[in-house]
């Protein structure tokens, strides 16, 4: 390895160490082992809870998938389709995954998600494909569409993350 590459790795590094990410994650994303970091996020809190696998076969287009429908997946007045806060709050997961190939500028978190719910998600198996489409700045500019169990388009989403935030400071 140069010891520019080096250098750039080191820098990497350093600042992937300030998001307080755990020290495997940061090692993953440094040696872009898109399919650890896929592991790692999968197994979280939130990902677990919600049933969703996380897939960076192309982290260009990150994909997250929920198989094992739920009770509390599906509409709160007995409708057999999928929540609408259930779609949100994978569309915001997916959605972020794009600012995964700028982490090395630091914390990164959606800013503003807007979502068209197209038509209902059924009682089955359904994923998102998320794309980034232009970064300006700190900005992050993405896609996403869910789909279906029969790989039909059924809600989209725009959205803009902020990446390279920095540890706000508190007032004395």
């Amino acid at each position: 390895m140069s010891g520019k590459h080096e250098e750039k790795n080191d820098q990497m590094e350093n600042t992937l160490a300030k998001t307080k990410m755990p020290g495997n994650m940061v090692n993953h994303l440094v040696n872009e082992d898109w399919e650890k970091v896929a592991e790692h996020l999968s197994k979280t809190e939130f990902a677990a809870h919600l049933g969703i696998r996380v897939i960076l076969d192309n982290p260009d287009l990150p994909k997250c998938e929920i198989s094992d429908i739920q009770p509390f997946h599906l509409g709160g007045i007995g409708q057999e389709f999928v929540n609408g806060a259930i779609i949100s709050a994978i569309l915001d997961f997916t959605l972020g995954l794009t600012g995964l190939k700028y982490s090395k500028m630091g914390n990164f978190a959606t800013r503003s998600l807007n979502i068209d719910i197209a038509r209902p998600i059924g009682n089955d198996r359904f994923y998102v494909i998320a794309k980034c489409n232009r970064k300006i700045a700190n900005n992050v500019f993405s896609e996403a569409t869910v789909f279906d169990s029969n790989d039909e388009p059924c809600v989209y989403a725009t959205g803009m993350l902020r990446v390279g935030i920095t540890k706000a400071k508190t007032k004395r």
